[in-house]
């Protein structure tokens, strides 16, 4: 059940996944290495003390974290997602970035750690 103030259309998960987010025309910009305070399929929050401007176009790279059920054996520990972005919102504690939609998922790189991607 939502409170009464909350005005978010998709539901935030407290998720902390190791983010990369590349600045500029197709990810051609500066690289930033951040971590999600929480997620949603529309969007994610990034605390930082460098937040980007509003209206900062973005590349971003998340590693997410799975949790598979033993029963169903060998999984990926976690998985990569790609997609491009905006920034929604900034403020002196981080920032929000709203996904653009069009996404990709596969399982993380296991012979790299991501500060090697």
């Amino acid at each position: 059940m939502r409170a009464k103030d909350e005005r978010r259309l998709l539901q935030r998960f407290n998720v902390k996944a190791f983010s990369y987010l590349r600045t500029g025309e197709g990810g051609s910009g500066a690289l930033l290495a951040l971590c999600t305070r929480d997620i949603s399929s529309g969007g994610a929050y990034f605390p930082t003390r460098s937040p980007l401007p509003t209206g900062e176009k973005v590349f971003v790279t998340l590693y997410v974290p799975i949790q598979a059920p033993a029963e169903i054996g060998s999984y990926p520990s976690r998985a990569m997602i790609t997609t491009d972005g905006q920034v929604v919102r900034s403020g002196t504690r981080g920032m929000a970035v709203k996904f653009a939609g069009k996404y990709s998922i596969t399982p993380a790189p296991v012979e790299s750690s991501p500060e090697e991607v």
